[in-house]
């Protein structure tokens, strides 16, 4: 896996057919596919035109995912992919407190409402790249965010150190890129 192709995947956009995501965990994790193997970068004829990484993701919504259309929801994100060390973020934040690839998410450890990948990290700014960033940032609304967002964003945390989305204050978390790439089992069996 790699963080610069975790990168381009998330800057890339996801796509606008049958096989885009339903919410941003499911983005988040296409992106990851993508990352994890060269194979699932390349289009192919079953993915409709585009990287074979989004018919894997509605294979996998399909197996394992609920509600009319299936989606995999915070909690089976949680429990799949991101199980394993996850920090709290309080401001402030510095800019050492994130690496790009990085996966942070918003809402209850083990029941996320919004995940996000950390695309760039510079001097004072955490960037973030996301799809329905319409609660946390008033973003589009179940597509690909084409602004990158500042998580570092002072105006953006409460006095009790939470993040503030549009649809209310919470904590943000961040699992580390080698932490997921280590929950994607190769197999894609969960």
């Amino acid at each position: 896996m790699s963080i610069e192709y975790l990168i381009m995947a998330a800057n890339g956009s996801v796509p606008f057919n049958v096989l885009k995501p339903h919410n941003c965990h499911e983005a988040v994790l296409g992106w990851m596919l993508q990352a994890k193997s060269p194979s699932l970068r390349e289009a192919g004829v079953f993915s409709h035109g585009v990287e074979k990484a989004w018919y894997t993701l509605r294979i996998i919504a399909e197996r394992y995912g609920v509600g009319n259309p299936k989606q995999l929801g915070g909690q089976w994100i949680a429990q799949n992919i991101y199980p394993g060390i996850v920090f709290k973020i309080t401001p402030p934040i510095l800019s050492n407190t994130f690496s790009a690839g990085d996966i942070v998410f918003m809402g209850m450890r083990f029941n996320p409402h919004h995940s996000m990948v950390v695309v760039q990290v510079t001097q004072g700014k955490v960037l973030a790249r996301g799809f329905n960033n319409a609660g946390a940032f008033g973003g589009p609304s179940m597509a690909w965010d084409p602004v990158l967002r500042d998580l570092a964003d002072t105006e953006r945390w409460d006095q009790d150190g939470n993040f503030r989305g549009n649809n209310g204050a919470g904590p943000l978390h961040v699992i580390r890129y080698d932490q997921v790439a280590r929950n994607i089992p190769d197999n894609m069996t969960f």
